[in-house]
């Protein structure tokens, strides 16, 4: 085809926009990763969402020419939701990486592969319409774990993790919308270039999405210093906005409120959260969640051993509003529960 006469349809236009927010995203946090280790998971996640916009892209320039060219664009559309799935439980843990066990999910969409090719080693059906079928299942099985894990998502909602809540919301909206429309194309409903650029459209809902709330979630290894550096110090506006910080902290105790977060902190000191997420950083060496709930823990550790509040009342008026995310946290920080340390405080509630 020649250069002058080369021109490209909407569904690949908008399969490019989708390959370019990708590469921009992995590109920026090659550069800007400051924990290698935490950004690995939603890398992976970019490139596979990457790898699926290229495949369409390209597929009327070189998909006639390799005959596998169906298989891989299915393997990359297919391990989306596997991926979005440990992207979600990584999102919900912030500060640990999903336990070995979760990685078995992405066994799912092989599992999903291989029954495909059993059904047409056994004479029935066309490939690619069971590659879809068990792709459906597969990623529904995926999404199903997540339900079954929903006592990390409850724990956000509750703690007012409002930006994490709803990029898992999202993850699993979008996630659904994908699978909706794959298993409408099984019927007369849709043709397959509707139903592929319904999937394109998703896809890009996904990347802009997730990408956005991913910048706002992990801006100490995405927003800052680069790889294998230390963080540069504060300037003289910053020191001073890390002294406001301590003086809601110390004094106002706004870490009391169980909704506050990073957002109201931000509007409170007139910035932007990446700023507030940065001094936190440097100036506190933790996590605005960490920074919050250390207050919390410490001002539960001197009700319980001081008074004879009940537990669940302790527990609110630090700023918990979920006893299982209270004990938790408590026993995280202390390695006993609120009654075990209450016991061995000497103080024995009334």
């Amino acid at each position: 085809m020649a250069i002058d006469t080369l021109t490209f349809q909407v569904p690949e236009i908008l399969s490019l926009v989708g390959l370019v927010q990708c590469v921009y995203i992995l590109v920026y946090m090659a550069f800007r990763a400051g924990s290698v280790r935490f950004a690995l998971l939603p890398g992976a996640y970019f490139l596979v969402l990457a790898t699926a916009f290229f495949i369409d892209f390209a597929q009327r320039f070189i998909g006639g020419d390799l005959p596998s060219y169906p298989v891989w664009q299915w393997a990359a559309w297919f391990s989306g939701p596997a991926l979005s799935v440990l992207l979600a439980i990584q999102v919900a843990r912030v500060t640990r990486l999903p336990r070995a066990a979760d990685f078995m999910i992405l066994l799912l969409p092989v599992a999903g592969f291989a029954a495909a090719h059993l059904m047409v080693a056994g004479g029935d059906g066309l490939l690619q319409e069971w590659l879809t079928i068990f792709g459906i299942v597969a990623g529904g099985a995926a999404m199903l774990t997540l339900w079954l894990r929903r006592g990390l998502w409850d724990d956000l909602r509750r703690d007012g993790q409002g930006t994490r809540y709803w990029l898992v919301l999202t993850l699993v909206l979008m996630n659904g919308a994908f699978l909706s429309t794959m298993l409408i194309s099984l019927g007369p409903w849709l043709t397959v270039a509707q139903a592929g650029m319904i999937r394109t459209i998703t896809g890009l809902g996904l990347v802009y999405l997730s990408g956005t709330a991913l910048f706002r979630i992990y801006p100490q290894s995405l927003n800052m210093a680069g790889r294998g550096r230390a963080p540069e110090a504060l300037d003289e506006a910053q020191t001073a906005l890390a002294r406001r910080i301590e003086s809601l902290l110390d004094l106002d105790k706004v870490y009391q409120e169980p909704t506050y977060s990073r957002s109201d902190l931000a509007r409170e000191l007139n910035v932007a959260e990446t700023v507030v997420s940065r001094i936190i950083n440097v100036h506190f060496g933790k996590s605005f969640p960490q920074l919050l709930n250390e207050r919390r823990i410490d001002d539960a550790r001197r009700l319980l051993a001081e008074t004879d509040a009940p537990v669940k009342q302790v527990a609110e008026e630090v700023g918990f509003n979920s006893m299982a995310t209270f004990n938790r946290v408590f026993r995280e920080a202390t390695g006993r529960t609120p009654t075990e340390y209450r016991q061995n405080a000497g103080h024995q509630p009334a």
